[in-house]
């Protein structure tokens, strides 16, 4: 086993709302602004799946045996 390699502070981002646009911004330990980037948004799908049928079933039986579903996150690109 070794030691903890070495720490740095991190510096402390407080989120606040700004009083003329009501959006919250995020400012530094001194006050200022500090820019967090573009976020874009994101949509979450699901579309379900079956597996059924065996050895020797006719192909009229559409009971599933067992039913799950498939997610899909899908994330857009923000815009600064």
């Amino acid at each position: 086993m070794e030691p903890y390699a070495p720490t740095v502070a991190v510096p402390q981002y407080t989120p606040v709302i700004d009083p003329k646009t009501q959006i919250a911004v995020i400012v530094d330990e001194h006050g200022r602004t500090v820019e967090m980037g573009a976020h874009g948004t994101s949509t979450n799908t699901s579309t379900p799946t079956s597996t059924g049928g065996g050895d020797g079933q006719s192909g009229g039986q559409a009971a599933p045996t067992d039913l799950d579903s498939m997610q899909a996150n899908d994330q857009d690109q923000g815009t600064g």
